[in-house]
């Protein structure tokens, strides 16, 4: 089990390092100057120097690297070209919006394909059946940001129910701020819906073909009871392991939907980030998002590790 832990965790530091020199090296390749950027381009060239001195960004790229590097392990992520703020700082308030966007959308996405899933499961072969099947097959076809463009064209423009924009206040009410993100939590989830009520779906059925469900009904159980004691509880095995395989998929489906939703979110802070080859606040946000998703990973995969008894090795 130690060795496991162990392993799992080695690995979720190697992938943040290979993808930090990865990130590293696509901005040193961009023809962008951050420190004109970040002073405009009637900016003197003397000034340019300047910051350029004050960032570090005079010195060789190894050297670059190693210095953010060896300041990552101090707990410091540097301070941002363009913001001349702590790039821990603005990435902490950007990655609560995310969060908070990534939650709202785990809440709906899991009652709803399951509930869905189970109906499905249960009408095998019936009409509701075929037409919850077709629902799913598309929900998962259609990508995030066609998705997101057709709720906005739906919605928005043509019905005029919700706001296009995910344009936030401090002041907002939880209602409001439910309106103001309806939109990006059905993206965000559209696809993990259609996946996950097609799963589910699959194994409603298998176990509503069992010896035990069979005999649960045969001997005169209510269906309500049979399907909350007996097909429920064993279905969900499956979608249990695909709920947690998948999250670190719906934490970077977040990154598309704030972009296309105008939301600030740590997604389109990256972005502007690369825009301007901000590389040490492109740097830093992406290791804090990375770490989401692979940590989550990680703890998914001890998860199934303790309910899979065939994947414990001594």
């Amino acid at each position: 089990m130690l060795r496991f832990i162990v392993n799992r965790i080695g690995s979720m530091v190697v992938t943040m390092l290979v993808i930090s020199m990865l990130v590293f090296f696509i901005a040193e390749v961009v023809p962008v100057d951050p420190a004109r950027n970040a002073l405009g381009r009637y900016a003197t060239e003397e000034a340019v120097q300047n910051l350029r001195e004050k960032m570090g960004l005079d010195q060789p790229a190894p050297v670059r690297y190693m210095s953010w590097l060896t300041g990552i392990f101090r707990g410091d992520f540097g301070t941002s070209i363009h913001f001349q703020r702590p790039v821990l700082q603005l990435v902490e308030a950007r990655l609560k919006r995310s969060l908070l966007l990534a939650a709202l959308g785990f809440a709906y996405m899991i009652p709803t394909g399951l509930l869905l899933g189970l109906i499905a499961g249960i009408n095998e072969g019936k009409f509701i059946d075929r037409i919850l099947s077709v629902m799913g097959s598309i929900f998962v076809s259609v990508p995030a940001f066609a998705g997101g463009i057709f709720m906005i064209v739906i919605f928005s423009l043509w019905l005029g129910w919700l706001p296009g924009a995910s344009i936030l206040d401090s002041d907002s009410s939880f209602g409001e701020l439910l309106i103001k993100l309806a939109l990006p939590i059905l993206t965000l989830s559209l696809d993990e819906v259609g996946y996950l009520t097609r799963l589910m779906r699959v194994s409603t059925a298998e176990v509503m073909d069992s010896d035990y469900v069979r005999t649960a009904v045969l001997k005169g159980v209510p269906k309500g009871k049979v399907i909350r004691r007996h097909v429920f509880r064993n279905a969900m095995i499956a979608p249990f392991t695909a709920i947690m395989l998948h999250i670190n998929w719906l934490i970077g489906g977040v990154v598309v939907v704030e972009v296309l939703f105008n939301y600030p979110g740590l997604g389109t802070l990256l972005l502007e980030s690369a825009l301007r080859n901000d590389t040490i606040l492109l740097m830093g946000g992406t290791m804090v998002m990375t770490f989401v998703a692979v940590a989550t990973q990680t703890v998914a995969d001890i998860g199934v590790y303790f309910i899979n008894p065939r994947l414990r090795v001594d």
